[in-house]
């Protein structure tokens, strides 16, 4: 095992709350209610049965699968949580297997459009005793590749199947105080601007391509070693003046972004609506990897997850 290059992968975890409603209403409904008990374990050896490897879960286009590749132990302390590794696959057009000998490639098999393409990735559960009417989960991603939507289709028909009447949410974790935490204890390093679509003057770059130009988008990002010092002054959780206010010449953006570190662990914070955050952890430079198959040693990615529902979530959720 080696610590990985940032530039080769990154790895992510993102955080949700699995909510509960009555079908075609608002009312809440309480975990028991739904499942018929408040136990997670019981809970989740239910739904596991519905993507184990001896019958995995294909979504409604049957372009993708969801199963299990192995439970992980949690640590007696942990009480109230689950977690595991799930394999996400996704078929494509036949293709060939070649393998390289020296220089010389042999065809070694092939993969028909009936195959799937999969790789595994942690998830985590927690049943916070405090609010029995929701669930916070855990999905680590690869890059910009994540498994979340498929495991979110799996946990509503599983929840539809248990009770029909019920309704399921999966929305991203914005906590307020989380959000002042991070602004206030941490170091906003980077800023991210986002312009969903193409700034004008740019569309000669891409005047050979095919897709249409509301299928493109821009970035621009700004760096600062020691820290974005003012920005601090103006972020605020229930406040978007600063993205309101600030205008940068020659370049218009939809959305703004800024990296914060904070206990030596990188947060990334979308400031456009600072209401609606979502909580993502980037533990790259915390995960080692195996340099042949390029994949995370998930008890490190389940040493980080504990970790942070322990310190950052538990506390304020």
């Amino acid at each position: 095992m080696v610590k990985k290059n940032p530039n080769e992968v990154a790895i992510c975890l993102n955080c949700y709350k699995i909510r509960f409603s009555e079908k075609r209403k608002s009312t809440p409904k309480s975990i028991e209610s739904v499942f018929g008990c408040d136990n997670l374990l019981e809970i989740m050896q239910k739904f596991i049965k519905t993507i184990d490897s001896k019958k995995a879960f294909k979504n409604k286009q049957e372009d993708r699968i969801l199963y299990l590749k192995e439970t992980l132990k949690i640590p007696s302390k942990n009480t109230n949580v689950y977690a595991g590794v799930v394999m996400k696959g996704h078929n494509g057009t036949e293709t060939v297997i070649d393998e390289l000998i020296g220089s010389t490639v042999k065809t070694v098999g092939k993969t028909s459009k009936d195959q799937f393409h999969s790789l595994p990735y942690f998830f985590l559960i927690y049943l916070n005793p405090k609010k029995m009417d929701e669930l916070l989960f855990m999905a680590q991603s690869y890059k910009q590749y994540g498994f979340k939507e498929v495991f979110d289709e799996a946990f509503t028909n599983f929840t539809y199947i248990i009770s029909n009447n019920t309704k399921t949410d999966f929305n991203p974790l914005s906590v307020a105080q989380l959000f002042e935490r991070y602004v206030k204890e941490g170091a906003i390093k980077k800023m991210r601007f986002i312009k969903h679509g193409l700034q004008k003057g740019v569309e000669n770059i891409i005047r050979e391509d095919r897709e249409p130009k509301n299928k493109y988008e821009m970035e621009m990002s700004i760096k600062a070693s020691k820290g974005f010092f003012g920005i601090k002054k103006v972020l605020k959780y229930d406040d978007a003046s600063f993205i309101e206010q600030v205008k940068i010449d020659g370049f218009e953006f939809d959305e703004a972004f800024a990296d914060v570190f904070i206990a030596g662990r990188k947060r990334v914070l979308n400031v456009s609506k600072p209401t609606s955050f979502s909580t993502a952890y980037d533990i790259t430079n915390k995960i080692e990897i195996d340099k042949n198959t390029n994949l995370p040693n998930f008890k490190n990615v389940m040493t980080e997850a504990l970790d942070i529902l322990e310190n950052d979530l538990i506390p304020y959720v």
